[in-house]
């Protein structure tokens, strides 16, 4: 019995001099504080009747050289980057994305990534929740295919995972980063306003990283437009149940061109958070702050007055979320944290270490 315990001390002692235990059983390592980005909405109503460039070039560029200055690792974009099938004054798909990265060029340029899933403006117009529009407005029955072959197209870039559902390849994914798992939800496929919860639940299943960030465009909690998740209240608590029982506090998402912050519980009594930053280029749009579910959503700051982005540091176990804005003073742009919030979750004595 004594050899047996002396056995498992000298193990332990070489596996530490040769450079620790085993893979899978590591020690949780402890990171530097590292950064990323989420923005979302960045559209034009440009005044041009035609050759519209659908982004609104200003904002954009403005925002994309303050992301470049704060060196993220990484920039997720939450749908609706362009005006898409939606008053585009004739501008064909690929020149508005094309557009789109001319003036996130200081992101490129810097060599950050850019993960981006589809908005409402990339996928057609809504089939399910909203009435239908006018004739003068109703788009060619072809154009769901197109914006979806011009969106892949545009992003072809190989770091972009093709891990998604079938049909949604490179449209929905996860990929970890670090001590995070990272999940961009398209939420415009077969079941329009919904996930696949199937692989959503599979995928985080699997995950073995502390910290998780979930991204779609939609809201899953009504604030301003009906068409969201919420419409589908039975599928979307059970995509609220699976974001809290992996773990995660936060949801990103756009849509509403305004910023919001909320905390809605799951059925597991888990706080998990909705941050909607719909206000990178879109025309900002008033809101009476109520939300239709005021019984169970608990509103914690709102914001109608500025463009901006979100700004996430990750520090070990600890997360902070910071909404920058700019501020226009005598055609000076002034940047402000208008709104930030942390939380720290629970030491995890392993990780285990694909």
């Amino acid at each position: 019995m004594k050899k047996h315990k002396y056995f498992l001390i000298w193990l332990l002692l070489t596996l530490l001099l040769l450079g620790g235990l085993p893979h899978g059983l590591r020690a949780q390592e402890s990171l530097a504080p590292w950064k990323f980005v989420l923005l979302s909405d960045t559209q034009g109503d440009n005044k041009e009747r035609v050759r519209k460039s659908c982004v609104n070039d200003l904002v954009l560029q403005t925002i994309a050289e303050d992301v470049a200055k704060e060196g993220p690792d990484f920039v997720l974009v939450a749908g609706d980057l362009v005006n898409g099938w939606f008053r585009n004054g004739g501008t064909d798909y690929p020149s508005q994305f094309a557009n789109w990265k001319s003036c996130m060029k200081s992101v490129y340029h810097a060599g950050i990534q850019v993960f981006p899933i589809r908005g409402n403006h990339e996928s057609g117009p809504d089939r399910v929740v909203l009435p239908p529009l006018p004739k003068r407005l109703e788009p060619p029955p072809e154009t769901p295919a197109l914006l979806k072959q011009a969106f892949r197209s545009a992003f072809p870039e190989e770091y972009i995972p093709q891990n998604g559902p079938e049909g949604e390849e490179g449209l929905t994914y996860n990929f970890a980063h670090k001590n995070a798992c990272i999940v961009g939800l398209d939420q415009y496929g077969s079941h329009p306003h919904r996930v696949h919860q199937e692989w959503l639940d599979r995928e985080l299943a699997g995950n073995r990283k502390p910290h998780v960030f979930i991204y779609g465009h939609e809201p899953a909690f009504e604030v301003r437009h009906r068409d969201c998740l919420a419409f589908y209240p039975k599928e979307r608590d059970a995509f609220w149940d699976s974001i809290g029982r992996a773990g995660g506090k936060v949801y990103f998402c756009g849509h509403d061109h305004l910023y919001n912050r909320a905390v809605i519980e799951d059925n597991a009594g888990n706080p998990v958070r909705q941050v909607i930053a719909g206000t990178a280029g879109g025309n900002l749009v008033p809101w009476i702050t109520a939300y239709r579910e005021r019984k169970r959503v608990k509103g914690e700051f709102s914001d109608v007055d500025h463009h901006g982005y979100i700004l996430v540091t990750v520090e070990d176990m600890k997360v902070t979320i910071e909404w920058k804005a700019f501020l226009k003073d005598e055609g000076t742009n002034r940047w402000k944290i208008l709104d930030s919030f942390s939380y720290t979750l629970p030491t995890r004595e392993k990780e285990l270490i694909p």
